[in-house]
């Protein structure tokens, strides 16, 4: 009997860390130029960081929303979890473009991270749809 509790609560102990590392982010510096992305991204295990000509966030905690770091293109898209008035990006999403350059793009809002495809979101000047996109170089 003990045994058996003994193994269970082994294996209980050892699930957060294989759910942890099955959803492990991609993690780095990256930096941009330019008028509108001059600065550097902070992507860390546990917090990020953008901080640009326009925007400045974090560094605060963040949850994926999507990614596939897998594929032909990797891709990942973080969730900020706070915000300060002087960030204007709810969700940080990168794509890997060629070599070390990635791209970058701020979402006003979770819903316009989501509707990112649809053709009236896509182009839209419209403030809570407007997305800001930098090429940037992983370090």
């Amino acid at each position: 009997m003990r045994a058996v509790t003994f193994t269970l609560l082994l294996a209980a102990a050892a699930m957060p860390a294989l759910s942890i590392g099955a959803g492990a982010p991609l993690t780095g510096v990256f930096y941009g130029e330019g008028r509108a992305c001059f600065g550097g991204l902070f992507v860390r295990s546990k917090t990020i960081e953008w901080n640009s000509s326009f925007s400045k966030c974090g560094p605060v905690r963040y949850e994926i929303l999507d990614q596939d770091l897998a594929g032909e293109q990797p891709r990942i898209a973080y969730r900020l979890l706070e915000r300060s008035k002087q960030c204007r990006s709810a969700v940080i999403a990168l794509s890997h473009y060629d070599g070390n350059v990635w791209d970058v793009k701020g979402y006003p809002s979770v819903e316009a991270y989501e509707k990112r495809e649809v053709p009236d979101w896509k182009h839209s000047a419209l403030p809570d749809r407007t997305v800001t996109s930098c090429g940037m170089l992983k370090q």
